[in-house]
């Protein structure tokens, strides 16, 4: 049973994976903690190239070969050069254990926390070269076998959304653009996991754009909460928040009629980053 209050982003991110290369599902086999003994050594996500020769064109897969380590670390964690050193040993057990080719492999780790005392020790103690390809991705050119570093909160706006949104101070205008995709590309009654782990982690967020959701998804949503324990939660807060809700209705009023998000700040007494994701509600609707 999860601990209550804290959130475990390791399913969610596992998740993530999937949806950011979903236009290679058909390729790419992904499973979750591979034990790689009975001791508990296991990887945060093996993914599998089914075909040889298909180039997975998407910018945190590029450098895939047939398998596939992905380690992740939570938004307050930091990754650590005895960490790197675990997830090389990983890909030694498995290529040892499975008897596949380190030639054939690779390592993906994805963070949060710019891992600079790695960075360092990597150049400085072993000549790696660490080379930014943009956009919050790092190859570690040297090493046995490619390795790519993703720093999260640097990925590409668009096309890494999902994981770029794996921690807990997401605004709200982060949060429509999210369930925007869902609603848009993705089959959201199989993709509880990620849903439930974002609206705990952004509790306030997640009430603030709940109305807009399609009905589907309310529910799904709702009933991913009720199962972890939030829902109550949730509905204790439900007072303060008719307020806020009257306040709202009159923003999205003030904007329509041509008031500046500024003047509506002034007026309602709402946060800038409230207005500023009625805005965004109301340019996509």
């Amino acid at each position: 049973m999860e601990e209550f209050g804290k959130v475990y982003w390791h399913e969610a991110h596992h998740e993530a994976l999937q949806l950011e290369l979903y236009e290679f599902r058909d390729v790419l086999e992904f499973i979750e903690e591979y034990e790689l003994s009975k001791e508990a050594l296991r990887m945060d996500t093996l993914i599998i190239k089914k075909l040889k020769d298909v180039h997975i064109t998407k910018n945190i897969g590029e450098i895939f070969r047939k398998y596939n380590i992905v380690e992740y670390k939570s938004e307050k964690d930091n990754f650590t050069f005895w960490d790197y050193q675990k997830v090389l040993g990983y890909a030694y057990i498995f290529s040892a254990f499975e008897m596949v080719r380190i030639e054939d492999m690779t390592i993906t780790i994805s963070l949060t926390i710019y891992p600079r005392e790695l960075f360092k020790i990597l150049k400085n103690d072993y000549g790696f070269k660490i080379r930014d390809v943009g956009k919050g991705i790092y190859y570690v050119e040297g090493a046995v076998l490619p390795i790519q570093v993703l720093e999260s909160k640097k990925l590409h706006e668009e096309e890494n959304l999902l994981l770029r949104s794996l921690r807990s101070n997401l605004s709200s205008g982060d949060m429509l653009k999210v369930f925007d995709v869902f609603k848009h590309q993705y089959k959201v009654d199989d993709r509880n996991v990620y849903l439930d782990r974002l609206s705990k982690a952004n509790h306030d967020k997640f009430k603030e754009v709940f109305h807009v959701f399609p009905e589907s998804m309310k529910a799904i949503t709702m009933d991913a909460l009720n199962n972890s324990g939030w829902f109550n939660v949730w509905l204790e807060r439900r007072v303060d928040e008719k307020l806020d809700f009257k306040m709202t209705e009159v923003a999205r009023g003030m904007l329509l009629s041509g008031d500046s998000p500024e003047k509506v700040v002034n007026i309602t007494k709402l946060s800038l980053d409230d207005v500023q994701s009625l805005v965004y509600e109301l340019e996509r609707s």
